[in-house]
């Protein structure tokens, strides 16, 4: 039997033998998670940007063959025994994070996605364990790249950039020119030139859409231009390297190393084991959101004022829409009692209160950001809540939020309802403070002053943060205002319901 003959049979076994543990990794991955992915598309369905998600595998396989098709030869110095135990660790890290830290703070799930870091724990343990630590190592470009799957960072950068669909394609451009450096980049001025051309011809691509398919979905906005920006500067970046060395363009003219481990059936049943654990780790169950339909309700018009108050002021957010998407607003309402009530102070003074309303299509748009992150209030501490029936099918909730640096508390009601052309999310806030300048807690425009906001309530831990959806219902304790707050709520929803 000839060189040749045996060198392609060695290639082509090597290759099959890559094929199978990825496929492993691939449904080992979707079956451990397989309830993130099920969330993560049915919102990326309903029009929420986290469909970048199923964008940065494809962006991380292009990064992953340019280092391949660059890679030179290397000593075989390797140590099982390490990836073992480096493997068996991550694997036990990606089931606490998911078992453990997803739990604690889930009022933030929809925000932070823990578990996929969780599953980007599980995929780097399972090539560790399939492939070996060094060459697992040997990519970390394309695990840094598939840590960007982590959404805060890039949901705050869609922000700054504008909130709609065209700053949702433009924020994952800056990732696909940082996957086309990785894939190109032998040298630090072809990075450089290959991250520069594909942010160009995803601007380009991005900027057609925005022409010719105004309507099409976010993640159409998010994947097309990306993905071709990447694959065009990758093949020609490709064909003119091998040109100019006069080569030809086959993709692998060399042969491949063997495997760090030639046989992994240990390997395989860890990771395969290790995902049937996973898979039985329950994520943080949905809120209770529903947004119950309420007839009169139009969602276009503003609630009428409910008897016994005046308005005194009203303003508009325009800001909320890049958090919430296009169409979406934000709105307060400062009212004050027209006649003092000695039930609601003991001095009998005209008591003050704000409504803040969110207004969206759909109740998804509502339902990206928890309330109260949205909130000038770096050191809060929620009480657990008090479920309250409004009539009409409408049930709100109560807690009592303190302030722990200003030293201020306040009492909370709020509800969701749905409507004509949309849905609403209405808080109704009264002050501890009775005086007629008794601060309310300002929305937060500011994309750092969220993220200082969520930062706090992240590190502080349950010890102090509550969660304001918790199932530790609170259906015994006195809130203050309950009595003022209700009132109100029950008489925007009979004018709504009268209207």
């Amino acid at each position: 039997m000839s060189t040749g003959t045996v060198s392609r049979g060695h290639t082509r076994g090597t290759v099959t033998r890559i094929a199978a543990r990825l496929v492993l990794i691939l449904l080992a991955t979707a079956a451990a998670f397989w309830t993130t992915w099920v969330r993560l598309l049915h919102d990326t369905w309903t029009g929420s940007s986290i469909g970048f998600v199923f964008v940065l595998p494809v962006l991380a396989i292009f990064s992953a063959i340019g280092i391949t098709l660059r890679r030179g030869p290397e000593l075989p110095i390797h140590d099982r025994q390490t990836d073992l135990i480096v493997g068996v660790i991550g694997l036990g890290l990606s089931a606490c994070t998911l078992g453990l830290l997803t739990p604690r703070y889930r009022y933030l799930y929809e925000m932070l996605h823990l578990d996929l870091l969780a599953a980007w724990l599980f995929v780097i343990s399972a090539c560790v364990l399939l492939f070996g630590l060094r060459p697992t190592t040997r990519y970390w470009p394309c695990w840094l790249l598939l840590l960007a799957a982590f959404p805060p960072p890039y949901r705050a950068m869609r922000v700054i950039v504008g909130g709609g669909s065209v700053s949702a394609g433009a924020t994952i451009l800056l990732l696909a020119a940082f996957a086309a450096a990785i894939a190109v980049g032998r040298s630090r001025t072809r990075a450089w030139v290959g991250a520069g051309l594909a942010f160009a011809v995803g601007c380009a691509v991005l900027a057609g859409l925005r022409i010719w398919f105004p309507t099409a979905r976010v993640l159409v906005y998010q994947a097309v231009p990306s993905v071709i920006a990447v694959l065009v500067v990758a093949m020609v970046m490709y064909v003119d390297w091998r040109r100019r060395r006069g080569t030809s363009l086959r993709p692998l003219d060399r042969e491949l190393d063997p495997l760090t481990a030639p046989q992994a059936w240990a390997a395989a049943a860890t990771v395969a084991a290790a995902a049937i654990l996973i898979m039985i780790i329950p994520i943080p169950p949905d809120y209770d959101r529903g947004f119950p339909v309420m007839p009169g309700l139009v969602v276009a018009q503003p609630h009428t004022v409910p008897p016994g108050w005046n308005q005194l002021s009203e303003r508009q957010f325009p800001w909320a829409q890049h958090y919430f998407g296009q169409g979406t607003s934000m709105t307060r309402q400062l009212l004050r009692a027209q006649e003092p009530n000695p039930l609601w102070d003991n001095e009998s003074r005209r008591r003050r209160l704000v409504i803040d309303t969110v207004r969206a299509k759909d109740q998804y748009a509502i339902d990206r950001y928890p309330e109260f992150v949205l909130y000038n209030m770096p050191q809060p501490r929620i009480s657990p809540p008090t479920r309250i029936d409004l009539g009409h099918g409408i049930t709100a909730r109560l807690n009592t939020v303190l302030d722990d640096r200003r030293l201020l508390s306040w009492t909370w009601l709020t509800w969701n309802w749905s409507g004509t052309d949309g849905a609403e999310r209405i808080s109704l806030i009264a002050a501890d403070n009775h005086e007629s300048d008794a601060a309310f807690p300002p929305p937060q425009p500011s994309m750092l002053g969220i993220f200082e906001n969520f930062l706090h309530q992240f590190l502080r831990g349950k010890a102090v943060v509550l969660d304001s959806e918790s199932a530790d219902v609170d259906a015994d304790t006195e809130h203050k205002d309950r009595d003022m707050l209700l009132s109100v709520a029950r008489a925007i929803v009979a004018g709504t319901e009268r209207s």
